[in-house]
């Protein structure tokens, strides 16, 4: 399982992928799939389940808070933070 972590442009995501980066913590800059984008195209950063609440905290402190948390499942599927 991983997590989208999702910011409004790619720049966003790019930086915030840095951000994790200098933390330790891998994060990829990918498009948010078509079927969980709420408003046009969105970015996102993936980061391994076991690495978000760390990784929300850090963006957090940083000032690049993400707009929604997705969770991808090992099949694929796309489904909103519960």
């Amino acid at each position: 399982m991983h997590y989208l972590l999702t910011f409004r442009s790619l720049t966003y995501a790019q930086r915030a992928a840095r951000v994790l980066e200098r933390a330790g913590i891998t994060g990829t800059v990918s498009r948010v799939p078509k079927a969980a984008a709420t408003k046009g195209c969105a970015y996102c950063v993936i980061v391994a389940a076991r690495h978000k609440e760390t990784a929300v905290s850090i963006l957090n402190m940083a000032g690049f808070s993400p707009e929604r948390t997705l969770l991808r499942n090992a099949d694929g599927t796309v489904e909103a933070e519960k």
